[in-house]
């Protein structure tokens, strides 16, 4: 009988709860880079770390070796990488705490794709991409704006933002900021802050920045046509 609850005890209690773990992943990390989550790797006795602005680090779960750098994966599918994986997994959790009502959407009367975009006003290629924005939804690609105000959240840009997030005509208003045009100063409770931080978290340091369905994430200006083959084409 000793022996059977000994081996209960055992199986019940592991070294290791979940709360120690991280705790000591994050003890083995610089001083204030944030733990975004951490997971059972793909690589055997790994443990898999996002970390800061979506950077993906690895540590032996025996806590003795670490290491940060891109890892390859070889399948019948070709090579892949992995830390991709675990940098859109950080992408599209946060993506889907964003409330739809905290985005200024463009949807297609024919919508296949819905595309998020952080997107800065003063933006030259945003700018661009917004002028085409009919050719987008055409092709059956519904767009989803964040903002991202490049120049930090205390900006003109920033403000400019908050006020067409604060319009009772949200579309109208951004429409008129991507073509140089003035708007009526709205005051609101608004998610610009809330938006920036997000993109900091997954690593945007540009717009537009274009976030597929499957957390993707591309940066700079596509036309319509070329954005389409890339989605079709996975």
């Amino acid at each position: 009988m000793k022996k059977i609850a000994y081996i209960i005890i055992c199986l019940g209690f592991p070294i290791f709860a979940s709360d120690e773990i991280e705790n000591k992943l994050q003890s083995m990390l610089p001083q204030g880079v944030a733990l975004n989550f951490y997971e059972d790797s793909e690589i055997k006795d790994f443990y898999v770390l996002n970390v800061a602005n979506n950077q993906i680090v690895y540590i032996s779960k025996d806590f003795k070796y670490i290491f940060a750098g891109e890892v390859i994966k070889s399948s019948s599918d070709g090579l892949e990488s992995v830390n991709e994986l675990y940098k859109r997994k950080l992408i599209l959790n946060l993506l889907s705490e964003v409330p739809e009502n905290e985005l200024i959407k463009f949807i297609s009367e024919n919508e296949k794709y819905l595309i998020h975009i952080f997107t800065d006003v003063t933006c030259a290629y945003c700018r661009i991409f917004h002028s085409e924005i009919e050719d987008y939804l055409a092709k059956g690609i519904s767009v989803a704006y964040l903002a991202f105000p490049r120049d930090g959240t205390e900006g003109d840009s920033a403000k400019n933002m908050e006020y067409a997030w604060c319009s009772p005509d949200r579309n109208t208003a951004i429409t008129k900021l991507k073509f140089g045009e003035d708007i009526d100063e709205y005051d609101c409770q608004n998610p610009v802050n809330k938006h920036y931080e997000i993109g900091r978290m997954i690593g945007i340091t540009g717009t537009p920045s274009i976030i597929l369905s499957n957390g993707q994430m591309l940066s700079g200006y596509i036309p319509a046509e070329d954005l389409f083959k890339i989605i079709e084409n996975g």
